[in-house]
């Protein structure tokens, strides 16, 4: 069941499990670019993993979210199913 495709800059699905359990599937064309953050301008999307448990650095929920990674930028993005939020994660 698709509860809504808007979140994630088109990048994810939010989706409900059996168990009621929101967690992202990747969407079939995502886009190729998102805008960053804190400037606006367009990060091309390297990768793109649906349905990886993790804790959300923001709420501290676990669930199957999503990670992103991007050409040229060091920084990650993790999509937390429960928060709604995509997380920008620092480069190390």
């Amino acid at each position: 069941m698709t509860i809504d495709t808007r979140l994630f800059h088109g990048l994810f699905s939010l989706r409900a499990g059996q168990n009621g359990e929101p967690y992202l599937s990747r969407e079939s064309s995502p886009p190729t670019v998102v805008p960053c953050p804190s400037t606006g301008r367009p990060l091309r999307v390297a990768t793109v993993d649906a349905e990886a448990m993790a804790i959300c650095p923001r709420c501290s929920d676990t669930g199957r979210g999503g990670f992103v990674s991007f050409v040229s930028d060091l920084r990650m993005a993790y999509a937390c199913p429960k928060c709604r939020e995509m997380v920008w994660l620092a480069a190390v």
